[in-house]
């Protein structure tokens, strides 16, 4: 059996889509865990309504704490072999369960492909499934990373036994990069390559009314700077610190660094007198990946910390 847990906060617009996308599934083994994160509008209803509707459905109601501790909720109550997670404003094909499980493999994990746009989505087609397939060595972590397939929680197939036994929970004191965390402890322990069904399985909503949003944080080097650091924690004690995910990590890391100050130099100029730019950007050049793009954006960063 699939669990499959939604954590579900004021998306009343969008929740009933969600939910009938998951009951059309092909693969009809599952449970839905509908986990309401002390919703104030006709959200949690609705969860009821459709409990009602189908025994598959679990419901529970919960006073609000946020999504990490909506999915730790879901994942407590969870009594499937196999997890996955879907946001209540996202959609997943109606094939996504049975593709997984067709493929189903301990020694592997799971990942799918995903869209912003409804109309490739509602558009794609199995017809050359196997045409679709992409097997990808672990070692190759920061390359997916790079690709945007290791921070989402959605695109992947869990295997409950190795949440449950190494105590896996999102963390619920962090509002961004917890998604991330969570999937870099999961890979961990699992300690397998990755197979990659691409098509767009899943349909992500983006910039929806009341979403989280990175822009306009004081602490957002903070946060840039602890999810390198745990990303570097993962890449040594997964022996996969390699000279091309070493290059990728620097290179993202400056890369993220000056998106950093972008979005956030107003909020925190004093930003710029810390140490981990010069440490990056050391590493960078030693590594020949300062490009002369990265040089301008330097050269623009060293004038505005002359001003601070």
């Amino acid at each position: 059996m699939v669990s499959i847990i939604v954590p579900v906060y004021n998306v009343e617009e969008y929740l009933r889509e969600c939910v009938d996308s998951i009951l059309n599934q092909t693969y009809s083994d599952v449970e839905v865990i509908l986990v309401d994160d002390g919703s104030t509008d006709q959200s949690g209803n609705i969860c009821d309504e459709y409990a009602k509707m189908d025994s598959r459905i679990k419901v529970i109601h919960k006073k609000n704490g946020g999504v990490s501790a909506a999915r730790n909720t879901g994942i407590e109550t969870a009594s499937g072999e196999r997890i996955i997670f879907v946001d209540s404003d996202d959609c997943i094909h109606p094939r996504l369960l049975e593709s997984y499980r067709e493929l189903d493999d301990d020694s592997v994990t799971l990942l799918c492909d995903y869209t912003t746009d409804m109309e490739e989505w509602k558009r794609f087609s199995l017809n050359d499934f196997q045409e679709h397939m992409e097997f990808v060595a672990r070692e190759k972590f920061m390359k997916l990373f790079y690709k945007d397939y290791m921070n989402p929680p959605f695109n992947k197939y869990f295997r409950a036994d190795i949440i449950r036994e190494h105590q896996i929970r999102f963390p619920e004191d962090m509002s961004l990069g917890e998604d991330l965390i969570f999937n870099m402890k999961y890979l961990a322990a699992v300690k397998c390559d990755y197979r990659i069904m691409h098509g767009p399985f899943y349909y992500y909503r983006e910039n929806r009314a009341g979403s989280l949003s990175t822009g306009g944080r004081a602490d957002l080097l903070d946060i840039q700077k602890k999810l390198f650091s745990s990303i570097k924690n993962f890449l040594d004690e997964t022996g996969i610190w390699t000279e091309e995910n070493a290059a990728i990590y620097y290179s993202m890391y400056w890369d993220r660094l000056h998106l950093t100050w972008k979005t956030s130099g107003k909020l925190n100029p004093q930003m710029l007198q810390d140490t981990i730019w010069s440490e990056i950007w050391s590493e960078c050049s030693r590594r020949g990946l300062a490009t002369w793009k990265r040089r301008v954006k330097k050269l623009t960063l060293d004038m505005r910390r002359m001003f601070t």
